[in-house]
């Protein structure tokens, strides 16, 4: 499978079709890409993940958990009507939930920046919110799927929890991990 994303803003889109093309073994058309985000911009700004989740979810046949870090940002969510394979969840997003949740594969919703390491592009080195797929934990570190270079890596778990701390508290921006179930 190709992990790279084709388009701009459509991390989460690759991150779903990613996750799903496994979990149902089936590949999803390239197109279906754009198509989610663009469905997804009927939204609210403030949340354009709800409109990928409500198509998947529609599309595919899938329960969605999805976990939201700010209790503000999980109260503005709780007020629109989700379908109910989608479980909204508040709780502190750290490495401990993390590794907790790892079972199964998760899409968790960074600062980019701390992503960034010495040979990578320079395109990395600056703050921004970015989905990406944690496979699994090796050891004391993270093996991560990114769809904006499409490479499986490897991340310490300062640097994870670093990216997830800096969404919150540098970009002001929920964290969120989302789990796609049958």
């Amino acid at each position: 499978m190709q992990y790279q994303q084709k388009h701009p803003e459509t991390c989460l889109a690759k991150c779903l079709m990613i996750l799903i093309e496994k979990l149902k073994n089936k590949k999803i058309e390239d197109k279906y890409e754009l198509d989610l985000l663009i469905f997804s911009l009927k939204y609210e700004r403030e949340n354009i993940a709800r409109g990928h989740l409500e198509k998947v979810v529609k599309d595919f046949r899938v329960k969605i958990d999805w976990i939201a870090d700010s209790k503000i940002f999980y109260d503005f969510v709780k007020k629109m009507q989700i379908p109910k394979e989608i479980n909204l969840i508040n709780e502190k997003i750290n490495l401990l939930l993390i590794d907790k949740l790892l079972k199964n594969p998760l899409i968790i919703y960074t600062d980019r920046f701390h992503l960034w390491k010495k040979g990578d592009d320079l395109y990395y080195k600056y703050h921004y919110p970015h989905f990406i797929i944690i496979t699994q934990k090796k050891g004391e570190d993270y093996e991560i799927i990114d769809p904006d270079d499409g490479r499986i890596k490897i991340i310490d778990a300062k640097s994870l929890g670093n990216a997830v701390n800096s969404l919150r508290n540098y970009l002001w921006i929920s964290p969120q991990i989302i789990q796609v179930k049958n």
